[in-house]
């Protein structure tokens, strides 16, 4: 193939992008505001980057911060990636920025979020994974090698009320949550997602 039909064959798919709907991004999921909410509780927007040190960042923003509260409420990232992992991250900064992560097998075609006591086991993270708060939300890193490249990958991010008994999660109540959808959109392979990471931002 010659230079000519490469380049031809690159604006095809760039306007084939830029022609797909917003919410079609991997790399974003955009939430409305509620002011039903407490702000803190309130999730704008969830974007993703990549670091320097090959890590995958996603930082969940809310309409304001909770410096103290209820020591049950959390923010929650759901990853999707052949399996199903839950990272949780005090909303409370006073009770800190230590990180759960979970792996539970979830049996719904949507793979929504469980809303009763689901069996977990906690995952035993390699170096790499963090969280932290940030001015209004927070930032939860992974590994790129975690990754698994093979699998479609699909994210979302909650405000939750839950609590661990053992090896039971139980999530009391789901405040807010920014979802891509499963059932009506299509699902990105996590090589997708890496691709429109390490493409130029508009």
């Amino acid at each position: 193939m010659n230079q000519a039909l490469v380049l031809i064959f690159l604006f095809m798919m760039v306007g084939s992008v830029s022609a797909m709907q917003i919410e079609a991004d991997p790399r974003t999921i955009t939430s409305f505001m509620d002011k039903s909410l407490t702000p803190a509780l309130d999730i704008l927007r969830v974007t993703t980057n990549i670091t320097p040190e090959n890590h995958l960042v996603f930082q969940v923003k809310t309409r304001g911060e909770q410096i103290d509260g209820k020591n049950s409420d959390y923010l929650l990232l759901q990853i999707l990636n052949e399996k199903t992992f839950l990272f949780l991250l005090p909303l409370n900064k006073k009770k800190g920025g230590k990180i759960l992560i979970y792996e539970v097998f979830i049996s719904s075609e949507n793979h929504e979020l469980p809303k009763t006591s689901t069996k977990v086991k906690e995952y035993h993270k390699h170096a790499g994974f963090n969280a932290r708060h940030i001015f209004q939300g927070a930032e939860f890193t992974v590994p790129l090698d975690w990754i698994n490249y093979g699998a479609d990958f699909s994210f979302d991010a909650y405000t939750v009320q839950a609590s661990l008994k053992g090896n039971t999660l139980e999530i009391s109540k789901v405040y807010d949550q920014a979802r891509k959808g499963y059932a009506k959109e299509k699902r990105f392979s996590a090589m997708a997602l890496l691709n429109k990471l390490c493409s130029p931002k508009r």
